[in-house]
């Protein structure tokens, strides 16, 4: 392959680009070196020098790292598919707008936005860092050397087995695959794009995972300040700056997180903003682990206690970064996740990360512990200090659970690979089975940032404020008591635990709002705190309300019995199956399948829903517009895409979890079509047919008979059908059809398609549901509608504006000329003459009707387009035209009267496949969880800004 001189092949952005990786690398690297250089001989002149050397290069990294993404860019906006990674992620159909989201697809998409960000952090420590510039960029620019690495592409060894460090997003198609295709040098005119997963085309993709990654990379920043202070031993400076950017991360990284949520509530099918997915979880540890870090640090900022602990959280929410990369990219969770990424080869270097920050941590927090100041007093339990952190081994301990059970796969991977027999531990009910911990996780949380806002730093004097706190924390607790009371007759408290978890979310909600009120009293310095505690109970509300309380409403047991194929009685139970324009009950609600419309891959569902009073009356309606999305080859369902209606206090989640079989499949639709038993039955215009069939049902030995009326009502020149496109020449008609059963009054209009387009003939079959029936015209139907004009005998007559000849039987009057006319076949190119002859053609019998035939000169060559009277036989062209006398020259011809007669072709076996299968969902209260959350991640943003506002009014003092 590598002699053949392949075409249009664009090369020069895959050295460029490689070249742009190795640059980025090498230039990482050498950042580090001169950072850490800087760092230690920070007493000395030459600092300085090795510090400038360190700023060049990490901005050599990072322009590096940006011409990369925007070489990949480039390659995705034009449809370069000679590059692999352009050609596994984008498609001709993909919109512009997901390009973005086809990016970060990919893991090396991914890993650049990443280092991306990194870049950005990285630079503003530059300007901002001071004293610690040198030593955080020297552990960032590390952090970029080992991702960096990830995308070198290269081969490391000797021998038919080297070492390959990293995936190349620059490789050419024809290096990942060895396929017969890459023997044609125009290999590129024979491929398309695989495009993007079906279920990530969603606004949200567009915007998460930027957030989610910004989330993920800001970790870092506390975490290099926590090596800093480590390695410098200045175990109490450090934390003051880390602490602004903990409050950013833990802010942005909620956010993206909480987008993550809102994108599978949109997108997804599994019912909810969280399933305890594998990929969800290990998003969630790093942010919680960091929570509990941010808290230790507001300690030992008041106190000296906590250093060590926070050190340790600092450290560790990194670390977990690094550890989730490995997890959601190494392959270990493609049995347990939905969004995992698959194996790329590159387990062994993510090990290789991970461990080599966990190592550089361990040895670090082992050297320099003793030297870490701890007070001797320790804090008095009637202190804020000490229930903070408690409140964070609380956050620790449930990071621990969460991250365990996540990790099963790579215990049972490591216990085969020592005992091949061992079959492994999994979790069947992941949801039950971490809400079964994470309840009492949530009822300390809110009990203990309910009760630490009404103790005092550093407290002096317990017994002088005792009282104070009796008071406010009893009438918070009684109001918790009552509130929950009132929630109970909203919605149900299934267990005791759920009890408990309610009364500390209202509790906290209070006894911040009291704080609020009482203590911060305007003072924006003190709020951001209360914000967060007060957001932290209202999502817990929602929670209950909305995700312990979800209720399935698309049940009808008594309607949907043995309806739905193959489902299981819990199946049947959560799902109803609803006929084309046939309403359905449902909890109140009358449900109806009202059309679809299909869109490329895409298929919008109309259903309707109106929701009765006790009396049965309709009180409101509206529409729902579920969603499924094929696959290229549409044999199967991609995504299936919910629909929601909102309101402020519930929301209705509806989706389509099945379809017919031959819905999901055209594949398997045409070869259900191809096996219909069809009989053909001639029918005369205006006149009532009858037809009659018996067909054997499946093994039995019963017959079912089924009898129509049919009546052919008209023929269609210009037909309709929902899957014919009409095209320049086509000669199509269709039959209008009236049809119904002897025994049934219902009636119905149809009506079957045939397209003679070239020498290929088109049939558009139509489907009466209701009577599992289809019909369709077969080519015999053509001759018995159309004339061909090697059978006809066409004669000459001339007219001016204005005269009448008479032609055999007919009078037919010339009215004059038509300077814009209209034709099917017309379709006007540049340079084109185009005038039509307006004509009345009389009958004997006095009838008139009206015909113009179209003269047209293209590319100076005459040409005519025809017209019929399909009433008379008559066949008319517009011949020849006299300007200067205005006179033209008809051509006529006259043949049997058409379309008297048609066979048509009944099927009474064609199974009706017009229904859906839904899933409908209420969720209440769920506004009170997306109000909560971001109420959470508001107060961490509104600390950080006031402490950034603080510190620039101390510097400008």
């Amino acid at each position: 392959m590598e002699n053949i001189q392949y075409i249009n092949e664009d090369l020069w952005p895959g050295y460029l680009g490689h070249f742009a990786i190795v640059t980025s690398f090498v230039a990482a690297l050498l950042a580090a070196v001169a950072y850490f250089m800087a760092t230690q001989k920070r007493n000395e002149p030459e600092s300085d020098s090795w510090r400038r050397i360190g700023r060049w290069a990490f901005g050599t990294h990072g322009l590096a790292t940006f011409f990369v993404i925007g070489l990949i860019f480039y390659l995705m906006i034009y449809k370069q598919y000679e590059y692999q990674y352009v050609w596994q992620h984008v498609s001709d159909e993909l919109p512009f707008r997901y390009i973005f989201a086809a990016f970060w697809e990919g893991q090396e998409g991914s890993f650049l936005l990443w280092m991306f960000w990194h870049v950005v952090l990285g630079a503003m420590l530059i300007f901002t860092a001071k004293k610690w510039e040198t030593s955080t960029l020297a552990t960032l620019s590390l952090i970029q050397v080992v991702i960096a690495s990830m995308l070198l592409g290269v081969y490391l060894g000797w021998g038919d087995d080297p070492t390959k460090v990293g995936s190349n997003p620059l490789l050419l198609l024809r290096y990942t695959m060895d396929i017969p295709l890459f023997k044609n040098a125009e290999y590129l005119k024979l491929i398309k794009g695989n495009g993007l997963n079906p279920s990530l085309q969603n606004y949200w993709m567009v915007i998460h995972p930027p957030t989610l990654f910004l989330g993920f990379a800001s970790t870092s920043i506390p975490f290099v300040f926590a090596i800093a202070g480590l390695w410098l031993r200045q175990h109490t400076e450090w934390m003051k700056p880390a602490l602004s950017w903990a409050l950013f991360s833990g802010a942005i990284l909620g956010t993206g997180i909480l987008m993550g949520g809102a994108w599978a509530y949109e997108a997804l099918n599994f019912g909810g903003y969280w399933a305890w997915d594998p990929v969800e979880n290990m998003s969630l540890v790093p942010w919680i682990i960091l929570i509990a870090g941010i808290h230790t640090n507001l300690v030992a900022r008041s106190t000296g206690q906590s250093i060590r602990s926070t050190y340790m959280f600092y450290l560790l929410s990194f670390l977990m970064v690094i550890y989730s990369t490995f997890l959601t990219r190494s392959g270990v969770l493609g049995d347990t996740s939905v969004h995992a990424f698959t194996n790329m080869g590159l387990g062994w270097q993510l090990v290789a990360f991970l461990g080599l920050f966990l190592l550089m941590s361990i040895l670090l927090m082992a050297v320099r512990y003793r030297e870490i100041p701890t007070p001797a007093k320790e804090e008095a339990l009637a202190s804020k200090e000490f229930w903070i952190f408690f409140g964070s081994l609380v956050f620790l301990f449930s990071a621990i659970l969460i991250a365990g059970s996540t990790s099963l796969p790579v215990f049972n991977k490591i216990m085969q690979y020592f005992d091949p027999t061992y079959k492994g531990r999994v979790i069947t009910e992941a949801v039950e089975h971490y809400n079964k911990y994470q309840v009492y996780i949530a009822f300390f949380i809110g009990l203990f940032s309910g009760f630490a806002q009404y103790l005092r730093w550093k407290e002096p004097n317990w017994k002088a404020n005792i009282r104070a706190f009796l008071t406010h924390s009893g009438a918070a607790l009684v109001l918790a008591c009552g509130l929950s009371y009132l929630t109970s007759l909203w919605i149900e408290m299934k267990i005791w635990q759920h009890w408990l978890v309610l009364i500390s979310a209202y509790f906290t909600v209070i006894a911040n709002l009291d704080y609020l009120i009482f203590v911060a009293r305007g003072n924006m310095k003190l709020a951001g705190s209360a914000f967060s505690h007060f957001g932290f109970g209202v999502m817990i509300v929602g929670i209950l309300a909305s995700g312990v309380n979800k209720k399935i409403i698309s049940s009808n047991p008594f309607m949907m019995e043995g309806l739905i194929e193959g489902a299981d009685e819990m199946t049947a139970r959560k799902n109803i199956l609803l006929f084309k324009d046939a309403p359905m009950e449902m909890n109140g609600y009358l449900v109806t399948y009202l059309t679809d419309t299909l869109d490329g891959l895409n298929r919008t569902f109309t259903v309707n829903f109106q929701r009765k009073d006790k009396q049965g009356k309709t009180v409101e309606t509206f529409d729902l517009y579920p969603n499924i999305l094929y696959d290229k080859s549409y044999t199967k369902i991609a995504a299936s895409n919910p629909s929601t209606e909102h309101y402020w206090h519930k929301d209705i989640f509806v989706h389509i979890p099945s379809l017919p079989e031959v819905e999901q499949n055209f594949e398997l639709k045409k070869q259900k079509e191809d096996s219909l038993k069809y009989k053909p039955v001639t029918l005369a215009l205006g006149q009532v047919t009858p037809f009659a069939d018996a067909l054997k049902m499946g093994n039995q030995d019963s017959i079912s008979n089924f009898n129509y009326q049919i009546t052919m009502e008209s023929v269609d020149l210009q037909p309709k059908h929902k899957d014919y496109n009409p095209e320049a020449g086509d000669k199509a008609f269709g039959v209008k059809l009236k049809v119904q059963r002897n025994d049934d009054d219902r009636i119905f209009f149809v009506e079957p398609v045939i397209v003679l387009r070239e020498q290929l003939v088109y049939t558009y079959s139509s489907q009466i549901d209701p009577l599992s029936a289809k019909i369709r015209l077969n080519q015999e139907a053509i001759p018995q509608v159309f004339s061909f004009e090697q059978e006809l005998n066409y004669q000459t007559l001339e007219l001016g504006v204005g005269a009448n000849k008479k032609w055999n039987d007919l009078n037919v009057t010339f009215n004059g000329f038509d300077r814009q006319p209209k034709h099917p076949d017309l379709q006007l190119q540049n340079g084109d003459l185009a005038v039509g002859a307006k004509l009345d053609i009389r009958t004997g019998d006095g009838k008139t009707y009206q015909a113009e035939p179209v003269f047209l000169i293209r590319d100076g060559q005459p040409g005519n387009l025809k017209v019929e009277v399909p009433e008379l036989g008559l066949h008319l062209r517009f011949a020849l035209l006299s300007p200067k006398t205005e006179s033209i020259q008809l051509l006529l011809a006259k043949s049997t009267p058409k379309g008297q007669n048609i066979t048509v072709e009944v099927a009474s076996d064609s199974l009706r496949s017009d229904y859906i299968v839904l899933e409908a969902i209420l969720f209440p209260g769920i506004n009170l969880f997306w109000a909560g959350s971001l109420l959470m991640m508001i107060g961490l943003a509104f600390s950080m800004f006031q402490r950034l506002r603080s510190k620039l009014s101390a510097q400008s003092a």
